[in-house]
């Protein structure tokens, strides 16, 4: 490659993971340059009033802190259960303000290609980074290019919820019925309290999300006991989560007994199965579902939380020789190391070496919550370590 890009990094998001290689990069003596979409930590900011069930310290690198020490930040301790919005505020924003002359905010990484190549060129061949990365950006300014010789995609899933509908896909109606519709989980402040207050809401999802959901319903239903809560989930099952035995984050194990006990206690009706489609009128949405045992029903409710999940924007990306999972479209070596290991909980999964996360596309690599695609079992921490594997195999690859 031409010496003037050989040393250059683009790294795609702002977040936890996008500041921490901006970091160990400057650190190797790399330039790089971050891409953030929105604001710093975009995502992050976007789920801020949701308090995270991991403690702090699993949350932060040693390099991070170091600096924000070093800077005279006060920082939490180390067992203090954040908001996303208090994480991003005392260690996030913090981190950026140290790397403001090289972040780019508001700034859209559209497409990513080669200069000088097509997708199809040089399939497999290293020959490929003779040329650089070639990476259209759209800002307040309008468009345009910049170019790298190491391109990092740590841009996340949560842009990309999952659909509620059978078989992952939309249903007929759920276009229609957008305006019922609440993708995430909302924060229940006035304005959306008085939203969900007195109605049926239907929460549909079945992980922590979802349960987080019936949660903070559950606990409007004390002030608005008229407020109705349906859980739907697709496995057949009595209740919706199961308990972990000994579980070493107290706050996730508090979130699944509450969300369970609104179920055993019919404060929240839970149903088993897959909606089929929305009819939206006046009165509400009518939701045709199928349950378990295959037979086709209807009710309706006023309005639908989805908490299914989310799942990586490949498009960018196209141009590329990229290789993803067909089944969770996460890298696909990683992808399979991680299924191998599936039902394992987050916190017992190993950390897969940068080996696992090549591309064919040399100097190419996805980290983060993308690296995992539709998998929800990714961890901050998981992302810190990969991006120290990544360095260390950059780092082997110059000396070789």
């Amino acid at each position: 490659m031409a010496a003037e890009h050989r040393g250059d990094i683009a790294i795609i998001g702002a977040g936890p993971i996008g500041l921490e290689a901006a970091l160990i990069a400057f650190e190797q003596g790399y330039r790089a340059t971050i891409y953030e979409q929105g604001r710093v930590a975009e995502f992050v900011r976007q789920w801020g009033h949701v308090r995270m069930f991991s403690p702090f310290g699993m949350n932060v690198s040693r390099r991070g802190m170091r600096l924000l020490r070093k800077d005279g930040v006060t920082v939490p301790n180390e067992d203090a259960l954040l908001s996303g919005a208090e994480f991003r505020r005392r260690y996030l924003l913090p981190l950026a303000r140290t790397l403001a002359d090289h972040l780019q905010e508001n700034c859209a990484v559209l497409a990513i290609g080669r200069s000088g190549r097509l997708k199809a060129d040089l399939i497999g061949d290293s020959r490929r980074t003779d040329e650089p990365f070639r990476l259209l950006l759209r800002d307040k300014k309008g468009e345009r290019f910049a170019k790298a010789g190491i391109v990092l995609d740590c841009s996340g899933t949560y842009a990309q919820p999952n659909h509620l509908g059978d078989g992952g896909i939309s249903v007929p109606g759920e276009r229609a019925a957008a305006n019922r519709i609440f993708r995430g989980i909302p924060r229940l402040t006035k304005s959306e309290r008085a939203r969900f207050s007195k109605r049926r809401v239907l929460v549909v999802g079945g992980g922590h999300s979802a349960a987080t959901v019936v949660r903070d319903l559950g606990q409007l239903r004390i002030s608005a006991p008229r407020t109705a809560i349906i859980w739907l989930i697709r496995r057949q099952n009595e209740i919706p989560l199961s308990d972990l035995p000994n579980d070493p984050l107290p706050e996730r194990a508090r979130l699944i007994a509450e969300a369970n006990r609104l179920v055993r206690q019919g404060e929240a009706t839970l149903l088993c199965g897959a909606i089929d489609a929305l009819f939206p009128s006046a009165a509400g949405v009518e939701v045709r579902w199928t349950d378990s045992s295959r037979e086709t029903k209807t009710f309706t409710t006023d309005e639908i939380i989805v908490a299914t999940g989310y799942r990586p924007d490949l498009t960018i990306t196209r141009e590329l020789q990229v290789e993803t999972c067909w089944a969770t479209e996460g890298t696909y070596p990683l992808a399979a190391s991680l299924l191998g290991g599936a039902g394992v909980d987050c916190l017992t999964t190993p950390v897969f070496g940068a080996e696992t996360l090549l591309h064919p596309e040399p100097n190419f690599f996805t980290l983060g919550m993308k690296s995992y695609g539709r998998s929800p079992s990714f961890l901050i921490r998981t992302g810190y370590e990969q991006v120290a594997s990544v360095f260390d195999l950059l780092a082997r690859n110059e000396v070789a």
